[in-house]
């Protein structure tokens, strides 16, 4: 793993009695090097703090099957760089540097009938999932709205995608949206925020 890591200020000569040529090109050479190295060291990291994005969507979202895996999708994207969704599979946030990735999900949960539903939330990196990154949210009825929300954070590659994913027990949970009504704005059924943390963590 290749860690960014910040220039060290060069150790300089200590100047003669006399002026040198050779002295003062030594030392304006070991400053050209160091302030390159802080050169290099600020662009990357403006160039990851610059890799964000964030995704709604405006659909409801249900599950057709009990107790089954479905990602969850986005309709709309709001502000991007760096990051973005693929247009064929409308689940993946895809990345384009190297690095670790803070991402941060809302998900508005109803139900269309009475009874219990327990709902589960969690996150996969390349089609594969994260262990340990579950959350479980029970929703008591239709009166009973929720909102899952949490955050992890995760290293990719360039090219790497990630998902969040949901299942329930029951075919009447919703990821619910709901239209504005003045003087409240549309409520999203998910919004997902991506920020880059750390630049160039991996390979």
């Amino acid at each position: 793993m290749a860690q960014l890591l910040p220039p060290r200020a060069p150790a300089l000569p200590l100047a003669p009695r006399e002026y040198s040529a050779g002295n003062q090109e030594q030392q304006n050479d070991l400053l050209r090097k160091y302030f390159n190295a802080l050169d290099g060291t600020l662009q990357q990291l403006l160039l990851g703090f610059n890799n964000y994005g964030t995704f709604i969507d405006t659909t409801t979202q249900t599950p057709a099957v009990i107790n089954t895996a479905y990602p969850i999708t986005y309709s709309t994207t709001v502000e991007a760089f760096g990051v973005s969704v693929d247009p064929t599979f409308r689940s993946r946030i895809v990345v384009s540097r190297a690095g670790v990735y803070n991402f941060q999900f809302s998900a508005q949960l109803d139900k269309a009938t009475g009874g219990v539903a327990n709902t589960w939330f969690w996150f996969r990196k390349n089609g594969v999932d994260i262990a340990n990154s579950a959350s479980h949210v029970v929703i008591n009825g239709t009166n009973d709205q929720k909102v899952a929300a949490w955050n992890y954070l995760v290293t990719f590659r360039a090219g790497d995608y990630f998902e969040l994913v949901w299942s329930a027990d029951s075919t009447a949970a919703q990821v619910h949206y709901v239209a504005a009504v003045p003087p409240v704005p549309a409520t999203p059924s998910v919004i997902m925020t991506v920020c880059y943390v750390y630049p160039d963590a991996v390979v």
